[in-house]
């Protein structure tokens, strides 16, 4: 049986769509972003869609929770709403 080479390893996980991160999430994150998803699905259904920046604000939250924890992806997601007034331009904005 032969052994895959690395390349092939490689190439074989570029292929796959990158999988959902919420079960490594400590109980406080898991709380935090399904809060979040409630948010983004119950909410804005209601409201029409006045977000400046991309994406969202309750989605930087979500992402930014995931990638830095609840502390520190509350406070960007925090400062990201503070910037939602007229003064700073609109566009794109990753955590």
């Amino acid at each position: 049986m032969k052994s895959a080479t690395l390349r092939e390893l490689v190439e074989r996980r570029l292929d796959r769509p990158a999988p959902a991160r919420y079960w490594f999430l400590n109980p406080l994150s898991w709380c935090v972003v399904l809060g979040l998803l409630f948010y983004q699905k119950a909410v804005p259904a209601r409201l029409k869609r006045t977000c400046r920046f991309v994406p969202s604000c309750s989605t930087y939250m979500r992402l930014a929770v995931q990638k830095y924890g609840v502390r520190a992806g509350v406070r960007l997601g925090w400062n990201r709403l503070r910037r939602c007034v007229g003064f700073v331009p609109a566009g794109e904005d990753w955590p």
